[in-house]
């Protein structure tokens, strides 16, 4: 399996049990759901083994609490539904759990790709052909 896939499994755990939080009134599920959200950034992280620089840190603790917020003020709004308010609140947990991990693989994938294109030498060879557009 590669990387995309252990990430994506990983994700797949962690929405789930984002899900089963998001069945609990979200004023006590609050700090789990952020815990699950920062391992779900970690394992992506470790899975690439990619080391994160004090700005990358800084930034991914601003977007976890911007979705912090936004979360708990679409489920509180879901909640109004009687009966599927708390299923239709454990979705969006789990669903923005989802969407944050898929967003972190994007970016290790990107700068993957982009520290492997500098790390390699371009072709100087004079014999080489140039094609310009």
């Amino acid at each position: 399996m590669g990387r995309r896939e252990n990430s994506r499994r990983s994700i797949n755990q962690s929405a789930i049990l984002g899900s089963a939080l998001g069945l609990l009134p979200f004023r006590f599920a609050a700090p789990a759901v952020a815990a699950v959200g920062l391992k779900v950034l970690k394992d992506v992280q470790e899975i690439y083994e990619a080391e994160a620089s004090p700005v990358e840190q800084a930034a991914a603790a601003a977007i976890l609490g911007a979705g912090e917020f936004a979360l708990g003020q679409a489920t509180r709004a879901m909640r109004v539904l009687p009966w599927a308010g708390p299923l239709l609140s454990a979705a969006a947990t789990g669903a923005a759990l989802k969407v944050l991990g898929e967003g972190a693989i994007m970016y290790y994938q990107f700068t993957r790709n982009e520290a492997e294109v500098e790390a390699r030498p371009a072709e100087a060879s004079p014999d080489a052909q140039r094609v310009t557009f």
